[in-house]
């Protein structure tokens, strides 16, 4: 199980953004590599979304902020740190559980993300957060192993994808998004860890231990133009 940020997100989509039902869910990403098309796709197959990621070398980029793909000004700037969105399932969740905490540059975590329109509120979302604390951090070799494990999960056990048609479904017919933030959650883990979130005396915190709850790192979300 991962552990909960202890901050939550607030982004801001395009008012256009086809947050109802969407028909590019997954080749909207083929603007910026056929990679991270095949991220989005593979993600959908775990009952997961690719929803965005922030990077030096790729901006911000993503279904989310698919307005970023035509903007030309966002040329001649970068983003500082790494973050990438995805949504929430069980399955991604185990995925990330196991192999990425082998990682030492990436940590994943678990928050709530709202979507705006300006001051529109549009959805709160329950997502997947995976951040690099180092300001420099290049995603190539990331991105790598983050598909080849993609890639496994869904594989046979001959070794053979075994893709479903969950994207090629959703971009011939829409995919729907619908979101109730506790369907995936046991009532009883969320009220042990209310509980833990709650203690406020020393004695009790030195038995079991400290709030699962992880820092988010302060520095996400910084631009440079040049």
């Amino acid at each position: 199980m991962l552990r909960y940020w202890n901050s939550d997100l607030d982004l801001e989509v395009a008012s256009w953004f086809p947050f109802g039902v969407d028909y590019k869910p997954v080749s909207i990403n083929t603007m910026h590599s056929f990679q991270l098309e095949n991220i989005a796709s593979l993600c959908l197959e775990t009952g997961s979304e690719f929803f965005f990621m922030s990077s030096m070398f790729s901006g911000c980029v993503g279904s989310l902020m698919r307005d970023n793909f035509y903007k030309d000004e966002n040329k001649g700037s970068f983003s500082l740190g790494f973050m990438m969105l995805l949504g929430y399932s069980p399955q991604m969740e185990k995925i990330l559980g196991q192999k990425i905490s082998e990682r030492q540059d990436v940590r994943a975590g678990v928050a709530f993300c709202s979507l705006w329109n300006k001051t529109l509120f549009l959805e709160n979302m329950k997502v997947i957060v995976l951040v690099s604390e180092s300001l420099f951090f290049s995603e190539d070799e990331f991105l790598a192993d983050f598909e080849s494990i993609l890639e496994g999960e869904v594989a046979d056990d001959k070794g053979q994808s075994k893709h479903s048609s969950v994207s090629y479904f959703a971009e011939k017919f829409g995919y729907k998004r619908f979101y109730m933030a506790y369907e995936t959650d046991d009532l009883l883990q969320i009220r042990i860890s209310k509980l833990l979130y709650e203690m406020e005396f020393p004695e009790t915190r030195m038995m079991v231990g400290p709030s699962p709850e992880m820092v988010f790192p302060p520095f996400l979300g910084v631009t440079v133009s040049l």
